[in-house]
């Protein structure tokens, strides 16, 4: 989320510009947050007219970061200032030329202080502003959008937002109450805060911290049309579609109805053909959110007609096989809404002999056991990560260990669609009084590649309520209900599905010690001996999306 996105945001808007000449000068201010801390702003103004509409960009990583002589915030500002907006970039509090102690985004969204609500008031109180607002930005850029639109200022009536976490606890930190501790320990480090992580720690539940930057929750306070640009192997692209389908659905005035969407085959890392390990055909290698992010401004503030007004609420990549190129897949699809209609769920579930079958168990007694040791957890294969590894991978080499359990359709006869959001129901027992549980799902290639595509993970003691924790009776069987995110994939005939149980992902996960503790708090775990179910009475599944599509 640093200095190689700033660099090819800058790149990207120079060549937008089709020169480096003629870039805007910006005038410092500092604004005033409600609690009296000044935040260093910049301001360009286009050289005619009394007002304009706003566009605002607030950023973590530097309003005066340059590169190859550019400077960001000059050549960002460009585009815009040439199109008739005022564009405003302001380092966020405690960062570079903001007072203050920086906490994470905390002050961003809707909590006591808010910093993105503040700053659009100060705009809309200044002479050359019209009233009307937008923002903007890529990942953490993107996440400060997010949490201004939260904040529910009446003026900011447009955002648009690349790559980035509308959920900070679910898309960033603990997803299924699990801490993603490669992510957030490496990125809240390389800010220079690593003091603040003994605060996230001590957070551990979803509690009045996290619900001040959970913009579905918020989304019937949000005034805010979000165009939101994404990648089916982006860090945090659940995010990106919860934040589409709160505010479609539920957000204010001005937000509901009015969402966009776009998903491609693409990473935190970029929007190259390849991802991970595969190259997926027809998706494009030079895909930027600038071609389309002033037409939205231009519709949304200025009421103007664009290319925009024509294309459907959602458009998404539905990935295929890669090697077959006369495969359904691998195509843009195109829906009024997501997941997109017509899809319904597929419940395929786990047999005794470690197949995956659409007809419900009828065994009075079906498990598989194993050892759970959080001193030597599964290492991580690939994955939605902000640092590698990224992307599509094959799970062979873990699936051979004795913590991985893994199960496999017969090889299809038809191609399956899938779009939407992945379960799995899982049943499962322990005997420690807290543990994990993940699942990885995985499209089996006839060579044998067993190519991860998504995953989900559940710490024991949320399974029931993320705010509040309670602890297992060891050997009692429960149900936990694991969220293996979004995606669009078509799985070939000849292909398998497969999905893999284990406990531990590490270090995409921080290892589970199976003990009745607070959250890193332990400096040693012990070993869980951990059942999985899949009788009549425990019908263990893996839940599907499935799209009906004509080929």
């Amino acid at each position: 989320m640093r200095s190689c996105l700033i660099a090819a945001l800058v790149a990207t808007v120079v060549s937008a510009c089709g020169a480096v000449l003629g870039l805007p000068a910006a005038e410092m201010h500092m604004v005033p947050a409600r609690d009296g801390v000044l935040l260093g702003t910049d301001v360009y103004l286009p050289d005619s007219g009394d007002a304009f509409p706003t566009v605002l960009m607030r950023t973590t990583y530097n309003k005066d970061a340059s590169n190859k002589g550019i400077r960001f915030s000059d050549a960002m500002a460009k585009p815009f200032v040439d199109a008739g907006y005022a564009f405003v970039v302001q380092d966020t509090r405690g960062r570079f030329t903001s007072e203050g102690v920086d906490s994470i985004f905390l002050t961003d969204g809707d909590g006591p202080l808010k910093d993105g609500y503040d700053t659009v008031e100060w705009i809309v109180q200044q002479s050359w502003s019209n009233g009307d607002v937008g923002i903007m930005g890529m990942s953490a850029l993107g996440i400060t959008s997010y949490m201004a639109a939260a904040s529910g200022h009446p003026a900011l009536k447009a955002a648009f937002v690349t790559a980035s976490a509308s959920n900070l606890y679910d898309d960033v930190f603990y997803p299924g109450g699990v801490y993603r501790q490669h992510m957030a320990d490496r990125w809240i480090t390389g800010q220079g805060r690593a003091e603040f992580l003994p605060f996230i720690y001590a957070h551990a539940s979803y509690d009045s911290v996290w619900q001040r930057v959970d913009l579905p929750r918020l989304a019937p306070q949000s005034h805010t049309a979000i165009y939101q640009w994404g990648g089916w192997f982006d860090c945090m692209s659940q995010g990106q579609t919860d934040a589409f389908s709160a505010l479609q659905e539920r957000g204010g005035d001005g937000a509901r109805g009015n969402q966009m969407l776009l998903m491609g085959a693409w990473s935190h890392s970029g929007t190259s053909q390849t991802q991970g390990e595969l190259r997926f055909p027809t998706t494009t290698n030079d895909a930027s959110p600038f071609h389309e992010v002033v037409p939205w401004f231009d519709s949304k503030l200025k009421g103007a007609a664009t290319m925009l007004d024509t294309m459907p609420p959602v458009r998404y990549y539905l990935m295929g096989d890669v090697d077959d190129s006369l495969s359904f897949g691998n195509v843009w699809m195109s829906a009024d809404s997501w997941p997109p209609s017509g899809v319904s769920d597929l419940a395929l579930y786990l047999r005794r002999d470690s197949s995956l079958a659409p007809m419900p168990p009828v065994a009075a007694s079906a498990s598989a056991t194993y050892e759970y040791d959080p001193a030597d957890p599964v290492p991580t294969l690939g994955g939605l990560n902000l640092y590698k590894p990224v992307g599509p991978a094959d799970l062979r080499p873990v699936e051979s260990r004795p913590d991985v359990l893994t199960f496999s359709t017969e090889p299809l006869q038809e191609p399956l669609a899938v779009a939407g959001k992945v379960r799995m129901k899982l049943f499962a027992s322990s005997d420690c009084p807290d543990t994990d549980f993940m699942a990885l799902l995985t499209d089996v290639y006839p060579d044998g590649r067993s190519m991860l595509i998504v995953d989900g993970a559940i710490r024991a003691r949320y399974r029931e309520s993320k705010s509040d924790p309670e602890y297992m009776a060891p050997g009692e069987v429960y149900e936990f209900d694991i969220n293996l995110w979004d995606t669009a994939i078509v799985f070939n005939r000849g292909h398998r599905i497969r999905v893999d149980i284990t406990s531990s992902n590490s270090p995409r996960f921080m290892p589970n010690p199976n003990t009745a503790t607070a959250f890193h708090t332990d400096t040693v775990g012990v070993v869980a001996t951990n059942t999985i179910r899949f009788d009549a009475a425990h019908p263990s599944a893996l839940i599907l999306p499935v799209l009906r599509v004509a080929e």
